[in-house]
């Protein structure tokens, strides 16, 4: 790994040579020197110098609290600051900069790479810290469901894109915020009793809700506690709107089916009336003479019930699922009997001739 850069902001010269022997011979490299604010502005718009060590009081238009505040804000160095002195009001804007450290004069010179190297890290760990931001938002945009992070409060930690849209406002302007403060749907009002249970419990909680004209499936996971810090809870809207759609669909066409079919029985059933009473006359006038005509019927009747046990086999198909999806306990409800199961073969009604 090659060795840090340091960029020193330092009006006096002398100071200034003496911090560049003593950094080199730490093994840092130093890529300049500026004795004003404006200088080290210059020189930082083309390089990029891994930390800057920076006087608070310099000469000229800027000193160093505003200086390491641009240079902050323009090209996100860290800066470490270098100071003889400082009253509270120097050190209450010094703050606003963030800066990574701060070194009295005259330095000490294991102080001095104490401080930049515990500099060089924080920083390191901000930018992997808002990396790891930057790579978890994109994993919580890539999903369509609404998503949000709440603490024990009912604060608004962190949510994707399509929270914020759903709650009409931009990222930022949420975090931190009370969840009810944006609950202008009521979208959060029966939320507040399912999270108590899932901080109390620890346990996940899944149920539908119907919010307006759309249906959503809501998951709320408790999110473990880290040291020092409160417990969360994960929530997760899954738009199932178009399945509730297609579930009363399937229902409407399965009870139109059902009464399609009652209709096709109430038909058979007068059909076979028919060819029976036929029957009970040829068998009254002359069995044995009338035989032929006789088993004509009985075929024909027996024709008629085949359609008709089919006709019960796919209605109950259509009753089976409509209770396996609509009921709490499709078990409590008792079967239909397909008359294909209790009656006899059609034959077996042919009463013998005497």
């Amino acid at each position: 790994m090659p060795p840090a850069s340091v960029f020193i902001v330092e009006d006096e010269l002398i100071e200034a040579e003496d911090i560049r022997q003593t950094l080199e011979n730490q093994g840092y490299t130093v890529t300049g020197i500026a004795r004003s604010g404006e200088l080290a502005l210059e020189y930082l718009r083309t390089a990029r110098p891994d930390v800057v060590l920076m006087d608070i009081h310099l000469t000229g238009t800027i000193d160093g609290i505003d200086t390491a505040n641009r240079v902050r804000t323009l090209y996100n160095i860290p800066v470490i600051f270098l100071t003889a002195h400082a009253d509270e009001t120097t050190l209450a804007r010094a703050k606003v900069t963030e800066p990574y450290g701060y070194v009295l004069k005259p330095f000490d010179e294991r102080e001095l790479h104490s401080s930049i190297e515990m500099g060089l890290y924080k920083h390191r760990m901000e930018a992997l810290a808002k990396e790891n931001e930057r790579t978890i938002r994109v994993l919580a945009n890539a999903i369509p469901d609404a998503v949000m992070l709440l603490d024990e409060d009912r604060h608004i930690i962190a949510l994707n894109d399509a929270m914020a849209r759903r709650l009409g406002l931009t990222y930022a302007r949420t975090q931190g915020e009370p969840a009810v403060r944006f609950d202008g749907n009521g979208m959060f009002t029966s939320l507040d009793f399912r999270i108590s249970t899932v901080f109390r419990s620890g346990l996940p909680v899944r149920f539908d809700e119907k919010n307006g004209e759309g249906w959503f499936e809501i998951s709320l996971h408790l999110v473990e506690r880290l040291e020092g810090s409160g417990q969360r809870v994960f929530v997760q809207y899954h738009d199932i709107t178009d399945h509730k759609r297609f579930e009363n669909q399937l229902k409407k066409e399965g009870m139109t089916r059902i009464e399609q079919n009652m209709e096709q029985f109430q038909i058979l059933n007068d059909q076979i009336r028919n060819p029976l009473q036929a029957i009970m006359g040829y068998v009254n006038l002359d069995c044995v003479r009338n035989q032929e005509r006789i088993m004509e019927q009985i075929k024909l009747i027996d024709n008629l019930v085949s359609r008709l046990d089919q006709g019960w086999v796919e209605s109950e198909k259509v009753r089976r699922f409509l209770l396996r999806h609509y009921r709490d306990n499709p078990d409590d409800n008792p079967g239909t009997s397909s008359p294909a199961g209790d009656r006899r073969d059609a034959a077996d009604v042919q009463r013998p001739c005497r």
